[in-house]
């Protein structure tokens, strides 16, 4: 063998190794990459039956429930021992209606201001229609 081909297989020789790691990285990824798309495809095809046989229904407009009702569904999970209740303890009637009392004062509140703010805004127009 001539010196420059013993050179090219001492050079091969010693980098085998580092290609070994690069196959075995790249084999990784590729097997990585094959994988979460096909995850991804598989949770498409259930979400996609899901939805078109009925089992679920995406949410389209969000739940707003007042104090009331939030109160009633709770004491209605603490009845039937429900252990994702945070707080355990009963309320009161008493309770119930002074929360009734609040929120309908908070409401009476937000009239008050949207008045107030609806003069202010007459009063602004009236100036500078006097203005002009």
């Amino acid at each position: 063998m001539s010196q420059a081909k013993v050179d090219r297989y001492k050079q091969e020789k010693y980098n085998r190794k580092h290609q070994q790691q690069k196959r075995n990285i790249k084999k990784y990824f590729t097997y990585a990459g094959i994988t979460l798309v096909a995850i991804a495809f598989v949770v498409y095809l259930g979400y996609s039956i899901a939805v078109s046989t009925g089992l679920y229904e995406p949410p389209t407009e969000p739940v707003t429930m007042t104090q009331v009702e939030k109160e009633s569904l709770r004491q209605t999970l603490i009845q039937q021992n429900d252990p994702n209740v945070k707080n355990v303890e009963t309320t009161t009637a008493a309770e119930i209606q002074t929360v009734e009392a609040t929120s309908e004062d908070d409401a009476k509140k937000d009239k008050k201001k949207d008045k107030k703010k609806d003069k202010e805004a007459v009063t602004k127009e009236a100036e500078t229609a006097k203005a002009e």
